[in-house]
């Protein structure tokens, strides 16, 4: 029997936060950008990690910028109402729009490209490829 260290969450509400830091490619070269607010589980961003590691051929590095910190539970089936809110069923992440999902590095932009459009495929939100802007001192 699973046993919970931690307190339950509550669901987040989602807010209106301004973010500039956070919607900018910091860490690679190119990235994936929520277009839109929503939720994202663990298994989703698994299977989006497996896709660009399998289409790259595991060349360059990938940065997971959102963390699975909010749980969410679910009481088993033919159980009867009350007592507590059940186990934790799986983890998830409240992502606001503009929001940088995944990075990149060291890949050429053809590759990279066709590597978010399929993880793209295995995400709920929709998302968008980014690229990182380089500024030249004079």
């Amino acid at each position: 029997m699973q046993t919970n260290i931690f307190k339950q969450k509550h669901k987040l509400k989602f807010q209106k936060v301004t973010t500039n830091s956070l919607g900018v490619v910091k860490f690679g070269s190119y990235g994936l950008k929520a277009t839109a607010s929503g939720l994202i589980t663990a298994k989703q961003l698994e299977a989006a990690r497996r896709v660009i590691a399998r289409t790259t051929k595991r060349t360059g590095k990938i940065i997971i910028r959102i963390f699975f910190g909010q749980p969410v539970t679910k009481k088993p089936l033919l159980t009867r109402m009350g007592k507590g809110s059940g186990p934790i069923k799986t983890w998830v992440c409240y992502i606001k729009k503009g929001l940088i999902l995944l990075e990149t590095n060291n890949i050429p932009q053809n590759i990279a490209f066709n590597a978010f459009k399929l993880a793209s495929s295995k995400l709920s939100l929709p998302v968008d490829f980014v690229q990182r802007e380089f500024y030249k001192l004079k």
